[in-house]
């Protein structure tokens, strides 16, 4: 996924790839640097799906008078795509899809203005976060909240509308639902991750019902509910860590076919938290492997009959901070302003597609134990 904001997307380049500021626009230098990324054939041979931030779809209205913004190409990366994506083979498509931030902030005309602008430019899917934040923002009563209290229901039915609107426009809602996912009950608690995560997918299921949402057509995103702490998770054996992803997809998957009642979803993202940060989130990638794998095997031996799980194109495994060092060099390749890459773009471009094979082996994969 590619579907950072602007300013997360320069604090990126400056803190991680270590671009220098004064060398250039480093807005365009890095649109530069994903469209040449996306400028590889052998790239569409382990990625199937990649979302956008918005700025990169739909051109934005110019806030300034800046000379330097004519320079700005946002777009070009995902018009890179549009190319390949035109001339894949009809049995193996590649779709695009866009980040849709701050939907929550937006009346009904200007949702469906958006939503006009993102088919006209040929937008597969549309990614919807709905952020519910911690246990003290979901307030007093635990999990049942998701469920009962009104303001929060309104959130979810605002959710299932718009995933309604998607659909009609012939575009695929991903919803991506954010609960508390690593906490677990604690004496004078009422509720654990779990207990959000089913009251969450039980909350939108009804909502989505109500607005006439076809699931078979819908998307789902979320972190699974870990239940502990990611320095207790890094603590457990690989085989432990197993066991507990195991269980951890097929209780997701139990809560999603049961809330659901019967209605199939084509697939689902395993998300899998922040690298970022004094005090990261991320789940170890045993841990993260073996819930897709929970979850496949559930809906692979229920009614359902096929694997039911993807895992997005995200920066953790592909986007590293080595592919933008290596994108950038010396610098010295910029010249001007003017956005052309410095560095060694090709060796870039090898080791984003060799993050691609090895995200799409992981993918793929069963379960490995060490020592086993």
């Amino acid at each position: 996924m590619d579907g950072y904001s602007p300013q997360a997307m320069l604090s990126r380049c400056i803190e991680d790839y270590g671009w220098d500021v004064t060398k250039c626009n480093l807005a365009s230098e890095r649109a530069n640097m994903m469209a040449g990324l996306y400028d590889n054939e052998d790239l569409w041979d382990y990625v199937s799906m990649v979302a956008f931030a918005e700025h990169y779809v739909v051109v934005p209205t110019p806030t300034t008078n800046n000379e330097d913004d004519k320079d700005i190409f946002f777009t070009k990366p995902y018009e890179t795509f549009q190319r390949y994506r035109d001339r894949q083979p009809q049995h193996l498509p590649i779709f695009g899809g866009v980040v849709m931030s701050h939907w929550e902030a937006c009346d009904e005309s200007e949702r469906d203005e958006t939503l006009a602008s993102y088919a006209q430019r040929g937008i597969d899917y549309v990614r919807l976060e709905c952020n519910f934040g911690s246990i003290d923002d979901i307030g007093e009563g635990g999990a049942s909240r998701l469920l009962d209290d009104p303001r929060l229901r309104a959130r979810f039915r605002g959710l299932a509308g718009l995933a309604r609107r998607c659909q009609e426009r012939e575009m695929v809602p991903l919803v991506l639902l954010q609960v508390p996912w690593r906490e677990n009950r604690r004496e004078g608690e009422e509720s654990s991750s779990l207990d959000h995560f089913e009251k969450a997918i039980e909350a939108l299921a009804l909502e989505m019902k109500d607005a006439g949402v076809i699931s078979k057509k819908l998307l789902l995103e979320t972190r699974p509910p870990v239940g502990m702490s990611a320095r207790d998770e890094r603590a457990l054996t690989n085989a432990e860590r197993i066991t507990l992803g195991i269980e951890i997809g097929r209780n997701m998957f139990a809560a999603i076919r049961n809330s659901f009642e019967g209605g199939t979803i084509p697939g689902f993202c395993v998300a899998g938290g922040s690298t970022k940060g004094e005090n990261p989130t991320a789940m170890e990638d045993d841990t993260q492997n073996a819930v897709r794998q929970g979850m496949r095997s559930s809906a692979t031996e229920s009614s359902w009959g096929y694997p039911f799980c993807f895992w997005e194109m995200g920066a953790k495994l592909m986007l590293q901070p080595e592919v933008g060092r290596l994108w950038w060099g010396d610098g010295n390749g910029i010249e001007d302003g003017i956005a052309q890459g410095g560095g060694e773009n090709d060796a870039a471009s090898e080791l984003f597609c060799r993050n691609a094979k090895g995200l799409a082996e992981e993918i793929a994969a069963g379960i490995s134990i060490e020592g086993a």
